[in-house]
């Protein structure tokens, strides 16, 4: 690791920035968080599952993933690499919001990775290398600065989707594509009893061998993954409805309030009715 530049705060956001350059291996991380979050890789591959699939993340790869998204960056095979992530709310936003509603078109309009042009490439490291210099050292109007950059960044994204045809890039091998139909089936179907062995059958794979390769490709434990996207559907039925904690334990597929209690508390850091509360502020 030979540079390092950080600005805000991971958990609490509501900006957070990080460019890191890394010369050996790094372990999978595993996200699902309220912020969205950008990823631009300079150097290096990555592997990064998001939604329902894995991508191979090239140099000049921009990433965009939108709030509640379940997500997974991994080693390719060649360690290395050189990266900026940033991770933003809506409040960091402020009233660009409402001036602009477009500036978030990208993440949630087709493909989540932008394969860019040499030229478009050229103009997100120019903005992002402006963000990473403001984010070095303290000064007058920092924030300021690094928020109208940021919304740089995101009107650049708009306007790529709406200029260009953006394809989603294949997948890695057939083994890929084999686990994402069996993500977007548990993504489909997660309020049902999902069981290794009844995907094993449907799926037509042993039940070990999908074990180990569903945690290989997503990054996440099998079952890890499914209590995730019930979790991820609660919390937007806690936002969203009045409906009480027991009748949405069922409806995402819990069999127990108990079960629901635990499963949220490790996953969301919070009890339901707390972040119903706070996400209603």
């Amino acid at each position: 690791m030979s540079d390092t530049v950080t600005y805000g705060n991971e958990e609490k956001g509501p900006i957070y920035l990080q460019y890191i350059r890394r010369s050996g291996p790094f372990e999978r991380t595993q996200h699902m968080h309220d912020m969205y979050e950008l990823y631009y890789l300079y150097e290096g591959e990555r592997m990064y599952f998001i939604r329902d699939r894995s991508f191979l993340i090239l140099p000049g790869d921009l990433v965009l993933i939108n709030r509640r998204e379940l997500h997974a960056t991994s080693d390719s095979g060649d360690f290395g690499h050189a990266r900026v992530v940033i991770n933003f709310s809506d409040s960091f936003l402020g009233s660009a919001l409402e001036e602009a509603p477009y500036l978030l078109d990208a993440l949630s309009i087709g493909s989540p990775v932008l394969r860019l042009d040499l030229q478009s490439r050229r103009m997100v490291q120019r903005i992002l290398g402006s963000m990473t210099d403001e984010a070095r050292e303290p000064v007058l109007g920092q924030t300021f600065a690094i928020r109208h950059y940021l919304i740089e960044l995101l009107l650049f994204a708009s306007r790529f989707i709406k200029t260009n045809s953006v394809t989603v890039p294949d997948h890695v091998s057939p083994l890929h594509r084999k686990i994402s139909s069996i993500v977007r089936h548990i993504n489909a179907h997660y309020a049902d009893e999902v069981s290794l062995e009844e995907l094993a059958r449907r799926f037509e794979i042993s039940p070990a061998y999908l074990s180990r390769m569903f945690k290989e490709v997503t990054g996440f434990p099998l079952v890890t993954y499914v209590h995730l996207v019930r979790i991820q559907e609660a919390q937007r039925l806690l936002q969203e409805t009045n409906a009480k904690v027991i009748t949405i334990a069922e409806q995402v597929g819990f069999g127990s309030l108990v079960q629901f209690g635990r499963a949220f508390r490790q996953i969301a850091n919070n009890t339901p009715l707390r972040y119903r509360q706070s996400s209603r502020k």
